[in-house]
């Protein structure tokens, strides 16, 4: 996106918004649909709990979401637009993705999956987002279908960056020659961008966790090209394809299994060809490995695939809101304790070398033109 991001000093506060209900439930915080009073605008509000976040060490991690969303300027990530806090609470104000998770579209399908057309648009998008994310020097190594959202216009947006990870010392991309069917093609090499970053936190959800992590031998930005690969395939077919009876088994399956296509969908070889490179065991011969995304959007698979129109491009999927104003976001825990952020004041913390949170910085950031 060509959008400017501009950083002022935060115009709101929790008593800004009103909230409607919630819509998630994570780790250490809740997501709220929430209502800004003055304008009327939709957000998502990421509400986290300090108290739970220091109990369970996880502070970095929400500073390295707010990192990556503060400075994130890209169609298929979400946008942020406010962060806050209070006494007791963290807040991010995003973007409200009214399709909800990518996921729940994929479940309400009678066939709980979509063709191979459909699938290369969305795997497509989520190529052009993580391309991005590895030239800003992060790893996602949380790509799952609940963390990809479906913003009104069909458009996917991926979401929860509280697992990702920055590299140390970011590096500029380089160019590079790759030989796509005989053609000699510049690329950007983003894997310059994040080479020999590793990191050995065991994060990610067990059916698409790379064989490098349970291996706990460290993992690079190859476990994103890894997680696509089981993308596409759940895209395709429904389920993933080393689950197992229980966690053991799928861990098995992932270490040493090979590969099965069902034969309730036919695919093409090109398609075959994709998911078996990105899901090769070895992270130093997985497709991605040699030059990043330019190793992906390379691929025969994608031939077609217009990188720069992707944006303006229709959707297979538009999501549409039932006549209740209901949408496709889920309230697992209904009974969940709510947060009520009417009463809670923001504050602005001294700068103090003991107070973990000082880090968090409160801003609105103003976006030039929106992403659609």
């Amino acid at each position: 996106s060509s959008n400017a991001i501009k950083v002022a000093d935060v115009q709101v506060g929790p008593q800004s918004f009103e909230k409607i209900r919630p819509l998630g439930k994570g780790d250490f915080g809740r997501v709220y649909l929430v209502r800004e009073k003055a304008t009327n605008r939709l957000y998502a509000m990421k509400v986290l709990s300090k108290k739970e976040m220091i109990q369970r060490n996880k502070i970095k991690r929400a500073l390295a979401e707010q990192e990556i969303l503060a400075t994130s300027n890209h169609p298929f990530i979400v946008t942020l637009y406010h962060t806050f806090q209070s006494e007791d609470y963290l807040y991010l104000c995003m973007e409200y993705c009214m399709g909800g998770e990518f996921f729940r579209a994929l479940q309400t399908r009678k066939t709980k999956c979509i063709s191979e057309q459909d699938a290369r648009f969305y795997a497509a998008e989520v190529t052009a987002a993580l391309e991005y994310l590895h030239l800003m020097g992060f790893i996602y190594r949380d790509l799952k279908p609940e963390n990809i959202l479906l913003h009104q216009s069909g458009h996917i947006m991926l979401s929860d960056f509280d697992l990702s990870k920055q590299t140390r010392s970011m590096k500029n991309p380089s160019m590079s020659t790759a030989n796509a069917t005989n053609k000699t093609l510049m690329t950007l090499d983003t894997k310059a961008c994040i080479d020999g970053f590793r990191t050995n936190s065991f994060v990610g959800t067990e059916e698409y966790i790379a064989p490098e992590v349970i291996r706990g031998t460290g993992h690079t930005a190859a476990v994103d090209w890894w997680t696509l690969g089981i993308l596409i395939y759940e895209m395709l077919f429904g389920t993933t394809p080393f689950k197992g009876a229980n966690r053991n088994q799928t861990f098995s399956n992932i270490l040493k299994s090979d590969i099965v296509f069902p034969d309730s969908q036919h695919i093409t070889s090109q398609c075959k060809n994709l998911i078996k490179k990105l899901l090769i065991k070895d992270e130093n011969k997985r497709l991605g490995s040699k030059l990043g995304a330019s190793d992906i959007k390379n691929h025969p698979f994608f031939k077609n695939v217009q990188w720069a129109l992707l944006r303006n491009q229709s959707p297979p999927m538009i999501p549409v809101l039932s006549k209740t104003g209901a949408d496709f976001h889920r309230n697992k825990n209904k009974t969940s304790s709510s947060i009520d952020i009417s009463k809670e004041e923001s504050i602005e913390p001294e700068a103090d070398e003991n107070n973990p949170f000082e880090g968090f910085d409160s801003m609105t950031l103003i976006h030039d033109g929106n992403n659609y």
